[in-house]
Formats: C-alpha cells, sequence, structure tokens
C-alpha cells in the first residue's frame, strides 16, 4: 500500500498553524492581521497562466526539435530537447519540477551516479510508485530539462498531474545550477575521485562547489552521505537538515585483498589525504580502495561518521553476484543480493538503500529492487554477439579504471580485452591519469588484446610500459594516421618501381593498370570491436573497456548492428 503522507515533497515554506492554534487568536489579533488585497491574488493567477504559456511553447519547441533531429538523423534527438526549451523559457526546469507530487532525488558524485539511479528507481517502482529519470539526456541542466519537457504536455504542464518522483543523476558542476531550479527532496552523494582535470579541476574545486549547492538547501532536503569517503562527510557540516550516512563496517572485505606490494601501492590512488580542518595526514584502520575506508586524523580527532545503514558482511560469490548484510540501528541485518560486479556497485547498492531508509520504504521492496535490476548502460551491460558476450565496464578516471581491472583480474583468470582510450572534452582531455592505473595487475592474465580511441598509441605505450608483450598488442587507430597515409604512398610508389623495372627486364611493356597489392592499415572503431571479437573464441566473454564518448561510439556501433537498442530507450512505470 502506497504511504503517501510519507513521500509527498515536503514544502519548503512554514506549514500554517493548524485549527487548535487558530482558534486560540483573538478578535483584534486577527483584525490586526495583513490582508491580501485581492489585486494581488489576481495578479498572481495571470503570472502563472503566463507561465503556463511560455512553458507549452517551449515544450512544443522542444519537441519539435527533437523530431526534426531524429527525422535527420543527426542524433537521438533527446537533448535538443532541453537545449530549445530552455532557450524558449529559461526557467522551464523550475515551472516543469514544482509539479512533481513526490518531488526530486537528486545523485551526484564521480563514480557510481547512473548504477545508484537505477537501484533507487527500481527500488521505488517495486514500492508502487511513479519514477522518472533522466534516462533519456545529459546529466547537465540541459538534460534535466530535457527529461521533463518530455514528459511534459503542450499547456505546459507534466504529465499525469506530474503523480510521480523525478531521480535525477546530477553532473557535479551542475548541482548548486540545478538546485536553484528544483529544491530536491533527497541530495545522494556517491564519493569523490580526481575526474577530468581540465574541467573540474582537482576535488577541491568540486568540494567548494557543492558547499554552495547545499548552503541553497531547504532544511527540508535530506543529505545521504559515504561516511567511508573524507571528502564526502564534510559536506554534512553547519547543514540544519537530516543527514543518513552510510558506509561498509565489514573490515574482513580488506583482509580478503591480497597483501599489497611496493608496486601496488604505488598505483593506489588516494584523491584525498590530508584532514580538511588541519591538514595532517589521514590514517586508516581499514581501507577498501583509493581514500574509502575507516580513516580518521591522528591531529585533531575528526573520524569517520559512524553509518546510519551500514553492510555489516561481504561474501562475493561469483563475478556477478555479492551477498550482503545490510543494517540499520540495532535491527538485525537483512540480507541482500547485489546482481553486479565489483566493489564499487555494492557502495552503489547501500547507497540507494539509504534513500529507501530516509523514505520508510520496507526492505521487502529494496531487496526486490536491487536483486532484479540489471546492469545499466555500459556499468557491466552484458550484450550477445556472434556466439559471444560483450561485457561493458565504462572507467573513466584512474580509480574507476583500477576498480574494473580489481574486478576483471581478481581470480587470477585470463581475459580477452578491448581498451577504448579517448580524449574528447566530454573524457578530459588530459589523458595522463593512465600513468596512475595499475595496468601491471593485467600483464599476466591477457589472453588477447586490442586498445583503439583516439589515444590508442599512448595507451598502448602504456600497456608496454606495464610488461605486456608487444607483438600480443593490437592497437586500431581511430583514424589512418599522417605517417600511416605517408607509409602508404611510399609503399605504393616502391611497388609501382618494382613493377616497372620487372617490366623492362621482361622486356614487356608496363601495365599502368595493373593491381598492386598495398599493405592493409586497420583503423576505426568499427574494425576495433570486429578485431575483438574475431580474437574471442565463441562462447567465451570479451570484456571492453571504454572512456565516456568512446563508449557512447561503440553503442552506437552495437545498435547500428543490432545488437542493442538504443540506451535512453524505455518506460517510466
Amino acid at each position: 500500500m502506497r504511504r503517501n503522507s510519507m513521500r509527498k515533497q515536503q514544502p519548503s515554506q512554514p506549514i500554517p498553524p493548524d485549527t487548535d492554534h487558530s482558534q486560540q487568536t483573538n478578535q483584534s489579533d486577527a483584525a490586526s492581521l495583513p490582508t491580501v488585497p485581492a489585486e494581488a491574488h489576481q495578479e498572481s493567477a495571470e503570472k502563472r497562466q503566463r507561465g503556463s504559456a511560455r512553458a507549452g511553447m517551449a515544450v512544443i519547441a522542444g519537441r519539435t526539435a527533437g523530431a526534426l533531429s531524429r527525422r535527420l538523423h543527426i542524433g537521438g534527438g533527446t537533448s535538443i530537447i532541453g537545449v530549445v526549451a530552455q532557450r524558449v523559457y529559461p526557467d522551464i526546469v523550475a515551472h516543469l519540477a514544482t509539479e512533481l507530487e513526490h518531488g526530486s532525488i537528486m545523485v551526484t558524485g564521480t563514480n557510481g551516479k547512473t548504477t545508484t539511479s537505477s537501484f533507487i528507481a527500481a527500488i521505488l517502482r517495486d514500492d508502487g510508485l511513479r519514477v522518472w529519470r533522466n534516462r533519456e539526456g545529459s546529466n547537465l541542466v540541459g538534460g534535466v530539462a530535457s527529461s521533463l519537457v518530455i514528459r511534459a504536455q503542450p499547456n505546459g504542464h507534466l504529465r499525469r498531474s506530474g503523480a510521480a518522483i523525478s531521480i535525477l543523476e546530477v553532473d557535479e558542476a551542475a548541482l548548486p545550477k540545478l538546485v536553484r531550479a528544483i529544491p530536491p527532496r533527497i541530495v545522494v552523494f556517491t564519493n569523490l575521485f580526481r575526474d577530468q582535470l581540465d574541467r573540474y579541476g582537482e576535488v577541491d574545486s568540486v568540494v567548494n562547489k557543492w558547499k554552495i549547492a547545499i548552503a541553497q538547501l531547504p532544511a527540508s532536503t535530506t543529505l545521504i552521505l559515504n561516511a567511508d569517503d573524507p571528502t564526502i562527510t564534510q559536506l554534512g557540516e553547519n547543514f540544519p537538515g537530516r543527514i543518513i550516512y552510510y558506509g561498509i563496517d565489514d573490515i574482513q572485505l580488506e583482509a580478503a585483498e591480497p597483501a599489497e606490494t611496493d608496486t601496488e601501492k604505488r598505483y593506489q590512488v588516494l584523491d584525498t589525504r590530508t584532514c580538511a580542518h588541519c591538514g595532517a595526514e589521514y590514517e586508516y584502520s581499514a581501507r577498501f580502495y583509493s581514500h574509502m575506508g575507516h580513516y580518521y586524523c591522528p591531529s585533531c580527532g575528526k573520524r569517520r561518521p559512524t553509518p546510519d545503514i551500514r553492510i555489516s558482511r561481504v561474501e562475493m560469490e561469483s563475478f556477478d553476484r555479492i551477498r550482503l548484510q545490510i543494517a540499520t540501528g540495532e535491527e538485525a541485518a537483512h540480507e541482500i543480493i547485489v546482481p553486479l560486479p565489483g566493489l564499487y556497485n555494492i557502495y552503489n547498492a547501500l547507497a540507494a538503500a539509504a534513500v529507501a531508509h530516509a523514505m520508510k520504504i520496507g526492505w521487502d521492496a529494496v531487496t526486490t529492487g536491487i536483486e532484479q535490476s540489471k546492469p545499466v548502460f555500459g556499468r557491466g551491460e552484458r550484450i550477445q554477439v556472434e556466439g559471444r558476450t560483450i561485457r561493458l565496464l565504462l572507467a573513466k578516471n584512474p580509480t574507476g579504471f583500477n576498480e574494473v581491472l580489481r574486478t576483471l583480474f581478481s581470480d587470477n583468470s585470463s581475459r580477452h580485452i578491448l581498451f577504448i582510450l579517448n580524449d574528447n572534452i566530454a573524457d578530459g582531455q588530459d589523458i595522463s591519469w593512465i600513468w596512475d592505473v595499475d595496468f601491471e595487475r593485467a600483464v599476466h592474465h591477457i589472453e588477447t588484446l586490442v586498445v583503439s580511441g583516439t589515444r590508442a598509441f599512448d595507451l598502448a605505450l602504456r600497456m608496454q610500459y606495464a610488461g605486456v608483450d608487444e607483438q600480443k598488442i593490437m592497437v586500431v587507430p581511430p583514424t589512418p594516421l599522417k605517417a600511416l597515409k605517408t607509409l602508404h604512398t611510399t609503399h605504393s610508389r616502391q611497388q609501382k618501381k618494382l613493377h616497372i623495372r620487372r617490366a623492362k627486364k621482361d622486356n614487356v611493356e608496363y601495365n599502368t593498370q595493373e593491381n598492386i597489392k598495398l599493405p592493409e592499415y586497420v583503423y576505426g572503431i568499427k574494425n576495433a570491436l570486429d578485431g575483438a571479437l574475431q580474437k574471442t573464441p565463441v562462447g567465451e566473454t570479451l570484456f571492453i573497456v571504454p572512456t565516456y564518448t568512446a563508449l557512447l561510439e561503440l553503442h552506437r556501433e552495437l545498435e547500428q548492428r543490432g545488437f542493442t537498442s538504443r540506451y535512453w530507450e524505455g518506460r517510466d512505470a
């Protein structure tokens, strides 16, 4: 049964006095209360009407632009919807968001936003709520605008009267602007790692942006914070609203990892080393990966807060099956199966359970929602291709890449691998971070290896330094390189001279139409995929680890071949 009283968005303005209190007000006090002129009510109604009219025009314009984009085959026609709608009516996001009956949940952080949002959506649907997400557009302001406009009507109002809750995956830098437009019911912070330095700057820059965003939140908002990340826990300082911390209490998880060698320690990227209060370096009683774990400051005493919802036991049963014991307060632990690989997905599932805890949703919905979840776009996604299985594992920063490698090779299995490294704006154009990735872990466990992307040769060089045999690396650049074109031309001329000499020697006329066999140079994402698949025997799995724009490009190729649907397709519950 739905508990609407629990799920309704709490008003950000003070609640008027109830009937009993109003009856205590005497007549003289009542007479002294200010009255609102009828003209003000009329003006307010007219203003709302004008806003709805502009919103209606924005909805029509945005959706028309999206339809044209699809008709002309210049994109999926999703992101452009929000861009055009905002041009027509800059306040379209705030206008539509206020109509959401159950408010909005925002999820932000460096890693885990998409999977955590998916877990939350599954839990809320299983509890009976209608859930809307911004899966169609980006996690920037324009993408959020698209997700709302797609669900709006030409009259400028949300369809179904907004009887839904929205789960918005939000880019780290976009959070301050979005919380101004949409005062969220809950904000989830997953983690903070170094990522796209040319765009975000160091982690301290992101923390400052988040603090600006939190300062704008009403006290009715609930913060869900990762207790194991010291950069995240500092966000709760001085926040007047409710805070729920989540974390892993099972220190056996650290013991389950092999003892680190000096080389492995070098590749453990700690993006946060020092206390935000006194500057002393943190010490750890347990560290799970990077700077995530049980930390404390030996100087000022700052330490990891006690989680409100915690994992008391972790059992890795197989690549795609992790058994968790989750508890809150003094309650007995509840068992949940996470059907996704990797330690990072343990945190994602726990963050989603913390949202359910904040909304007083029962454990049945939490259990079924998480256990029945499937991998989302590029995050462990499984695709069947020509008798082989493709697994897509997005990696876009050193910590994320290290965790993907740990997931792939923790059982010492040999894998068929395709790495794709791009340096487009959405990836971050500084790819020096690949030298912080522990590729040495993979050296003796690579069955076949193809590297591709705009920085394929940089990645191939990194793999050679890691110790991978050069003869085992197939490099597939995105386009023919200038050097290869020159080599191709030189080879063509040499072949032509050779044919002329042979013709003179045999005393025959040189045939200019004779076919000259030229070397073939393989390039492009299509050939990279084909090469990796050919190296992978039928019945086995090809693991593809791309950066963000590489994932989009690869997915588009798989869509065109009919192996998978477009990633944004799917209906709201």
